[in-house]
């Protein structure tokens, strides 16, 4: 039998519980389900509830529980570190994990997303998912070579949901049913308040009322619906029941949270509630937007049935079902990413180099555009190896040679050229070529104050890469002045 292909595995960390509510597990999972497929999918939490386990297990393949520990403490910053090597990527979903917890993960060479909504601090994960709308990327402090993934288009929906986005929809047949839902656990409970004001209007058929596993004032509510038979509880419903019973309601009344995408993503006349500070964001982009209305009592008074056509076509433009096929092609960039290895360069590669230094599309972009002839390249290859001063290396995906990086020292500098084969252009791989190609030149050679680079101003791809390395422009260099030049300075330990 043919060996089974490994995986690759992706760490979701992320806490969630009746106190602090389920949203950043929910949209985690939600990620997770998109990414299961083609990946080793494990939840690493503080100690996980029964019921928050067994939801975790349907879409993870395992659970890492960790003991609870206080973000203030410093052994929180290191809680992963023992999970984590450059073979993992790590997706971090929470308000606690800032910058020095980044870094912990960082260092140990893990490709970090970061799933956020209030840009609280610096970043340097590789890249930030926030799908809340109307979002500007310059509220964001990252590192150079952080991608942002900002708005609707990366919605973080769970399977039912997303495969609702992908369908048309109609208003349900029939008298107008409401859908209740403030979140999974509502600690102030607002789910009793708004149905208190809802059921004075006696507009609807019905209206129900959904709860999650942490919301705790059940028994409250429950004694206030012994009079109420038209309104029913609906309590811990997994996200195909949930998205049934959305479909069945032309009308919504949710917190601006993820239940909010959810019903936006499935389709309808929405009223959408700030219940927390964290919702401030989404709730302005989707009400400026029209996907959905600020929720009063008297706003339900209006015609439902023009209204919920207007919104749903709105609401179409901003969830058009593809979100998880764009954040699937992320994933895989950050895949090639984590197997990209280095080795130096040997004899063996004598004829790879050649073709690739010898590529039309190189030779045009080079400082000297003639091709190349074998017997002047065999010369010049072979004194790079023996020279001392010289660190060549061979990038290689999954075990695939895809780039070349070298460095050429004289003094206390070094003029690094590196060079991304055809096969992998295009793929996002460049800066992390440079990156990785600095920190095992680093290891290697001590020293090396600044680092030297060049790149011809038209080649634009070469120069984001240079950049997201980390480098900065300097003073141009004489013998090619037309071109860039950059600099990276490298701090030495003391």
């Amino acid at each position: 039998m043919p060996d089974t292909i490994q995986k690759r595995r992706i760490i979701f960390r992320a806490d969630g519980n009746s106190r602090i509510g389920l949203g950043h597990v929910v949209r985690s999972l939600a990620l997770a389900a998109m990414l299961r497929e083609h990946f080793e999918c494990v939840f690493a939490i503080q100690e996980p509830d029964d019921a928050l386990k067994a939801q975790i297990q349907e879409v993870c393949l395992g659970i890492i529980s960790l003991p609870v520990c206080a973000p203030s403490e410093e052994r929180y910053t290191y809680e992963l570190a023992a999970y984590t090597s450059e073979e993992e990527i790590v997706v971090l979903d929470g308000y606690t994990f800032d910058t020095a917890y980044q870094k912990t993960i960082k260092s140990r060479g893990a490709q970090l997303v970061c799933i956020d909504d209030i840009h609280a601090y610096p970043f340097v994960a590789d890249v930030i998912i926030n799908h809340a709308g109307g979002v500007d990327a310059a509220t964001y402090k990252t590192a150079a070579y952080t991608k942002l993934l900002l708005g609707p288009q990366y919605a973080l929906l769970r399977s039912p949901f997303l495969s609702a986005s992908k369908q048309n929809r109609s208003i349900p047949k029939g008298a107008p049913t409401l859908f209740l839902n403030l979140g999974g656990a509502d600690p102030e409970n607002y789910t009793l308040k708004l149905a208190k004001e809802i059921d004075g209007l006696q507009k609807f058929e019905s209206i129900e009322i959904v709860v999650g596993s942490s919301y705790k004032h059940e028994a409250e509510l429950t004694d206030w619906l012994q009079d109420h038979p038209t309104i029913n509880l609906h309590s811990n419903l997994d996200a195909a029941q949930m998205c049934r019973l959305m479909q069945q309601a032309a009308v919504a009344v949710t917190s601006a949270s993820g239940v909010a995408y959810e019903y936006a993503a499935v389709g309808g006349l929405l009223f959408i509630l700030q219940t927390a500070d964290n919702q401030a964001a989404l709730n302005k982009f989707f009400i400026q937007a029209g996907i959905a209305k600020a929720y009063s009592a008297q706003s339900l008074l209006l015609d439902i049935a023009v209204q919920f056509e207007d919104n749903v076509a709105v609401q179409k433009l901003y969830f058009d079902g593809k979100s998880d096929k764009r954040l699937q092609e992320i994933f895989q960039q950050l895949d090639l990413s984590a197997s990209l290895t280095l080795r130096e360069a040997t004899i063996t590669d004598l004829h790879l180099v050649f073709d690739w230094n010898n590529d039309p599309e190189v030779r045009q972009r080079s400082f000297n555009p003639e091709p190349i002839l074998l017997e002047n390249h065999t010369r010049w290859f072979k004194a790079k190896l023996e020279d001392a001063t010289c660190k060549f290396y061979i990038a290689e995906v999954a075990g695939t040679p895809a780039a070349q990086i070298r460095f050429d020292i004289k003094g206390d500098e070094a003029t690094i050229s590196y060079l991304v084969s055809r096969d992998f252009r295009g793929k996002g791989i460049a800066h992390v070529v440079l990156i990785k190609g600095l920190n095992k030149f680093k290891t290697e050679s001590k020293g090396i104050n600044l680092v030297i680079g060049l790149a011809q101003r038209e080649n634009i791809a070469s120069v984001r890469a240079i950049l997201k390395a980390g480098f900065m422009y300097g003073t141009p260099d004489l013998n090619h002045p037309e071109a860039y030049r950059f600099v990276l300075e490298l701090p030495q330990k003391v």
